[in-house]
């Protein structure tokens, strides 16, 4: 008895023993697995955000160097004669004539066909924007951002064709249109992306940086057009991108397949009816009512710095108009940096409360809306003083790097459930302030072009779109953002 009773605790004691370690092993087994998963959903996470960056980054230098290639192409490029502001005393125009395009094979397109084959572009996001944005919300996200790339690469492959062997206004303007067709859905998918993959905490720190690789396809655009086209060769820049677009969009569906992202956050993006009452409910909403409003002083803004801008400092300051592209492309690097510098700023200092959030959003529109349009008056006021003038050139570009962390992230603040649509329609607003300025303003200004009045409309309407927002802006979660709205 004495050795039964002594054996069956010794067994007891090796039966728990066992039974721990194999507790344990199965612990560690299990929290090595989980730890593993995260790191692969971290790394695929910071895979499609890269891409989506890279995807924005094509398109702007795409959209940037078409404007070049009109610069080089045309015999009158884009510069109407001036009443008020003639060409500086010792400065020489020079747009595009150290090219590799030479004279005898340029075009003699008006200047109303000129701007009317620029603003294309804007009328294609307004046909694609909306419709892009609803059906990114519905899980065609992924799908719909390849489209877009794609179609821009083939467009790019055509567009010297066109421009060359057929000369074309017709074929390069809807070339140009499909362009903008590609680029209006891409603003919702990326915000629809972020939406499902980005945790909460770091939503406007990562979708800052997503978001600024338009900034940046400002400088790599500015840069790329400045080089390749006047030393290569303006054929061989579009096929070039054409090749890029196609390796990207390539890369992108493998990661379809390969590399699909797990949605586990209850507020995923969804979508809202093309018709439906939810939109009256939003449109009565004055915080959405102002974002709108500052998307439409933004398009109209930046339209006018990334064209209206290098076609004064050609038309007024002299240079080569080309070339000056190199020049120029500083200025976006340090605007993309200052964005990325915001986006750092902005993520650390809106974890405290929603006040102090709000406080950033609008203190950041201020800088863009605000800022930018002062330094456009420094412009204006600086006339033949060239380094003063280009001084504020540089300026009103890097304070546009503020706006990714402020009019672009804040549908996500007022209802990170339907992200893709109420960005959709921000876009709808900006791409109507860029039709504004080219298409509107430059056909009335088609023949003569009056420099002090184009500042002052610019001046005027920037500032004047930021009031609403600066007044009504918030960053509160709506109430319309699942009261309202069913998937």
């Amino acid at each position: 008895m004495i050795t039964m009773s002594y054996a069956r605790p010794q067994q007891y004691n090796d039966d728990d023993d066992n039974g721990n370690n194999n507790n344990n092993n199965n612990n560690t087994s299990v929290v090595g697995s989980y730890q593993l998963s995260q790191r692969r959903k971290r790394c695929a996470t910071h895979c499609w955000l890269g891409m989506t960056f890279l995807a924005y980054s094509f398109l702007l230098t795409v959209r940037l160097h078409f404007t070049y290639a009109m610069m080089v192409m045309m015999n009158v490029p884009l510069v109407a004669a001036t009443v008020d502001r003639p060409l500086c005393p010792d400065a020489v125009l020079d747009v595009g004539v150290n090219s590799t395009i030479p004279v005898a094979g340029r075009l003699d397109w008006t200047i109303r066909q000129q701007t009317a084959t620029m603003g294309a572009y804007f009328f294609g996001t307004l046909v694609s924007t909306f419709p892009g944005g609803v059906y990114s919300s519905r899980g065609y996200e992924r799908s719909i951002m390849m489209w877009c790339v794609a179609v821009t690469a083939a467009t790019m492959a055509l567009v010297p064709v066109a421009f060359v062997q057929y000369e074309s206004w017709l074929a390069v303007t809807f070339l140009r249109f499909l362009q903008g067709c590609a680029f209006g859905p891409t603003g919702s998918c990326g915000g629809t992306l972020a939406g499902k993959i980005v945790p909460k905490t770091n939503r406007t720190l990562y979708t800052t940086f997503m978001f600024s690789g338009t900034v940046f396809g400002g400088f790599f655009g500015h840069l790329y057009s400045g080089i390749v086209i006047p030393n290569v060769s303006l054929d061989g820049s579009f096929v070039t991108l054409s090749v890029i677009g196609f390796a990207w969009a390539a890369v992108w569906g493998t990661m379809i397949h390969l590399t699909p992202y797990v949605n586990d956050f209850s507020d995923s993006p969804k979508s809202v009816s093309f018709i439906s009452t939810a939109w009256i409910v939003i449109m009565r909403s004055m915080p959405f009512i102002s974002l709108l409003n500052a998307s439409f002083g933004l398009g109209f803004l930046y339209s006018f710095i990334t064209t209206g801008l290098p076609i004064y400092g050609a038309n007024v300051l002299g240079g080569d108009a080309v070339k000056t592209g190199i020049q120029v492309s500083v200025s976006w690097m340090i605007g993309w940096i200052t964005s990325i510098f915001a986006g750092i700023s902005a993520s650390s200092l809106t974890n405290v409360d929603t006040n102090t959030k709000i406080k950033i959003r609008k203190l950041y529109v201020g800088i863009v809306l605000i800022g930018s349009p002062i330094m456009i008056l420094g412009i204006m006021t600086a006339e033949c003083n060239d380094s003063w003038a280009r001084t504020f050139i540089r300026m009103t570009v890097i304070l546009l790097g503020f706006e990714r962390s402020s009019i672009r992230i804040n549908s996500l603040d007022l209802c990170p459930g339907y992200v893709g649509s109420l960005i959709a329609m921000c876009d709808i607003f900006y791409s109507m302030g860029n039709i504004t300025d080219l298409v509107l303003v430059r056909n009335f200004f088609a023949n003569t072009m009056n420099w002090s009045i184009t500042f002052h409309v610019t001046i005027l309407v920037s500032i004047a779109c930021s009031i609403l927002f600066l007044l009504f802006g918030s960053t509160q979660k709506q109430c319309w953002d699942q009261r309202y709205i069913h998937p």
